[in-house]
């Protein structure tokens, strides 16, 4: 029964991402309509989150994008819940995150910059930049602790 009830959570999230478009895929945690957040949430818990640099796939799949690692903590039951992270915070320099990562930015391994070189220098997409030469991804994820148990939940 616990397989079934499962595999039915795995296709009405599989379901829900399949209807996001894919440029705004990165957007289900930026965006300004928390709906996707607030679906998530009453649903489980974040635990925590790690944003990785644009560079972060480079190597492996040629692609620079930002992506974001999320901790949830599947809950008992659906609950109505709207933690902090449901909705938007700025950046130091007032670029429009998840209230998370404007709360935790250590969480974001680079800074938010907007992505001129595709879109022009009027550009409202966002990306997350490491330009520090000796960046190693895998020490900093190693570094990394997205349990934060006071404003997580």
């Amino acid at each position: 029964h616990m397989e079934q009830e499962f595999d039915v959570e795995i296709k009405e999230v599989l379901s829900r991402v399949q209807k996001v478009k894919a440029e705004s895929l990165d957007d289900a945690i930026n965006k300004a309509n928390p709906t996707i957040r607030k679906y998530l949430a009453e649903r489980a818990e974040l635990v925590g989150a790690i944003r990785l640099p644009n560079t972060a796939f480079k190597d492996n799949a040629g692609t620079e994008v930002t992506a974001d690692i999320l901790f949830l903590q599947k809950r008992e039951r659906k609950i109505d819940i709207e933690p902090d992270w449901v909705h938007l915070g700025v950046t130091e320099n007032g670029i429009a995150v998840n209230s998370y990562f404007a709360e935790h930015p250590e969480m974001m391994l680079g800074s938010m910059k907007y992505d001129t070189r595709i879109y022009g220098q009027d550009s409202r997409y966002t990306v997350c930049v490491n330009d520090d030469e000796n960046f190693n991804i895998y020490e900093a994820l190693n570094k990394a602790n997205p349990v934060h148990t006071s404003s997580a939940a």
